[in-house]
């Protein structure tokens, strides 16, 4: 069936551009095609300002609302809730891993975002119906500034794009600058887990890249680079880290009785209790919410200021993330998004 649309729509589309004389004709006159370049290395064009947009991924939803796109946003993934006026959109599947293909030929967007669980052989389907698709990493605090310009750049919201960047710019300025001063001895060992325990981040991966941008060092550090790993007490106990940090996922911010809960699982875990970090009562929850797009941040602002204490007594980064949703989409700072 779905093969079977995608030809219909190609074959209609031929149709359409013989009659006419042109590609021109596939692009309304208010629109005109820019050029995308992805994570992937993809080379794609883009109508802009597109009309109707697709969002597998909640920290693309957010940087989209944020540059004033939230109206075009016609289906999401099923964690974009965020801001809240996402939930009356269409859920066109449950994240990027799991689109439902169908759905999304039927509302036909401009274009499609998603990260990079998005498989090889969803993202052609896709694209042989004439949709474009952008693919990158939300997360990766290399990758944010990216995102943020190629979606403003499909909007038609340049200088907004350039606002918004420029407000990321200048705390990952006084990170980089602070930080730089450091020696390898410094940087504290930091046990990085992705969702569950055990996961650990290795340098490459979102997680590992923040941990080297906040001025720490990954505790695999020695394993395959861009990797999540699977490990035990036994190795984290061996390697000792100086502090661990455990992302929760959640459609929305958890109270702080559960992350409460959530940290004192780990400062009880079997095997741990000789750890530093442990000892030193240095573990800390983070939540999915200021780890990618526009807010990731914030989350950085926390990371270093929870590995460098003194070097950023003076930065709050609650108070920057309620100037951030301020700003750029209108709302005030509400629930729980670190613990303690």
């Amino acid at each position: 069936m779905i093969e079977t649309r995608i030809m219909t729509r190609m074959l209609m589309a031929s149709l359409l551009l013989s009659l006419i004389g042109g590609a021109e004709a596939a692009v309304p006159s208010s629109q005109e095609m820019v050029t995308i370049v992805d994570y992937t290395g993809k080379t794609m064009e883009v109508p802009s300002p597109v009309e109707t947009v697709i969002s597998l991924s909640s920290h693309a939803s957010e940087i989209l609302c944020a540059l004033e796109g939230g109206d075009k946003i016609i289906g999401r993934g099923a964690s974009s809730t965020f801001p809240p006026y996402l939930e009356d959109v269409p859920v066109v599947g449950e994240s990027s891993y799991t689109p439902n293909i169908e759905l999304i030929l039927e509302l036909d967007p401009d274009v499609m975002v998603a990260d990079t669980m998005l498989s090889d052989d969803g993202r052609e389907k896709i694209e042989s119906a004439g949709i474009p698709v952008i693919v990158d990493r939300f997360s990766d605090p290399d990758r944010t500034i990216a995102n943020i310009r190629n979606l403003g750049l499909i909007l038609g919201k340049e200088e907004r794009a350039e606002e918004l960047a420029d407000f990321i710019e200048s705390y990952h300025s006084i990170i980089e600058e602070r930080i730089s001063y450091l020696e390898e001895e410094d940087k504290p060992v930091v046990l990085c887990e992705w969702g569950s325990p055990w996961k650990v981040a290795t340098p490459g991966t979102s997680y590992g890249n923040k941990i080297m941008a906040a001025g720490g060092t990954s505790i695999a550090a020695d394993e395959t680079p861009g990797k999540y790993v699977v490990v035990s007490s036994e190795w984290v106990a061996e390697r000792n880290p100086d502090i661990i940090v455990f992302q929760v996922f959640g459609k929305v911010p958890p109270t702080a009785e559960e992350l409460e809960q959530t940290r004192d699982e780990i400062l009880s875990r079997p095997g741990l209790s000789e750890v530093k970090a442990v000892k030193d009562e240095r573990v800390y929850i983070i939540t999915s919410g200021i780890v990618g797009g526009a807010p990731s941040v914030i989350g950085d602002l926390y990371l270093a200021k929870w590995f460098h204490p003194d070097l950023f007594e003076d930065v709050e980064p609650e108070s920057v993330h309620g100037e951030l949703l301020q700003k750029f989409l209108g709302l005030e700072l509400d629930g729980v998004y670190v613990y303690p």
